[in-house]
């Protein structure tokens, strides 16, 4: 401070006035680096899921989070990881939430340590395939499924499938294995893997409806006071107005052919 006061008596005025300028910035950004630091931060894993969840941390889940986090008084820190990885990461806690859960349908064990906000998005889980009969998986016997990272245990149990007939891989790779011919059939949320085939597609894909199922985020089961904390602020967040472009993409038949 003695320095400041010094250079200020010794300065002409004009070199005065650009020297409190220069010492006002500074403390203004001082401050509003303390108050961000003061901030707690809500550390989110989140597996790609567009177009709810982008690449880029963008999508419609991830501007929910944004409002969310902005009416809890909290800092968003997205870190984007397969499915699989972020439960390891929720359950170690590495990370305070993660999406999107199955609402409601995941592993008995995964509740064991994981509950799940009252904020659920609808989707539809779909199957995918290059032929019509391939759709039928659940009646095969050898045909390979493919499905992201982390949701196989989650889709056998719900199909009655045999874990051993899944292949896990980044969804990109599974559509494109798919399109191959490597794996049979694709059962995954029907708009993440349509995303992908808009982009990777030059044959016509069938689909079929497998279930609707709501995609939701959890927190760790130990974690009430940050459960609490998030569903009181996602009452105050107009998710319809968010999601409305998303939900009209859902108003597709049961079932149907999807041209490149």
């Amino acid at each position: 401070m003695l320095f400041h006061m010094a250079t200020l008596t010794n300065a002409t005025p004009l070199r005065r006035w650009l020297i409190v300028l220069v010492l006002l910035s500074s403390s203004l950004f001082l401050g509003h680096a303390a108050t961000a630091a003061n901030k707690p931060v809500l550390t989110v894993g989140l597996e790609l899921f567009p177009p709810l969840i982008e690449e880029n941390r963008t999508g419609y889940s991830v501007e929910w989070l944004q409002a969310v986090a902005d009416e809890a008084g909290m800092e968003l820190r997205i870190r984007i990881m397969p499915y699989s990885r972020a439960k390891v990461a929720l359950m170690t806690e590495q990370v305070d939430l993660i999406g999107h859960t199955p609402y409601k349908l995941e592993t008995d064990r995964f509740y064991d340590y994981a509950a799940e906000l009252d904020h659920r998005v609808p989707t539809k889980m779909d199957a995918f395939a290059l032929t019509p009969g391939e759709l039928a998986f659940e009646a095969g016997y050898m045909e390979l499924i493919g499905t992201p990272f982390g949701n196989s245990a989650f889709i056998a149990d719900l199909t009655d499938v045999s874990r051993d007939r899944f292949v896990e891989a980044s969804l990109t790779r599974i559509v494109n294995m798919m399109l191959a011919g490597r794996v049979h059939t694709v059962v995954f949320e029907r708009m993440s893997v349509v995303t992908q085939l808009r982009h990777q597609a030059r044959q016509p894909v069938y689909y079929r409806l497998v279930r609707q199922i709501d995609a939701g985020f959890a927190v760790r089961k130990d974690n009430d006071a940050l459960l609490k904390r998030l569903n009181a602020a996602a009452e105050r967040v107009d998710a319809k107005k968010i999601y409305k472009p998303y939900i009209n993409l859902l108003d597709w038949p049961d079932e149907g052919k999807i041209e490149p």
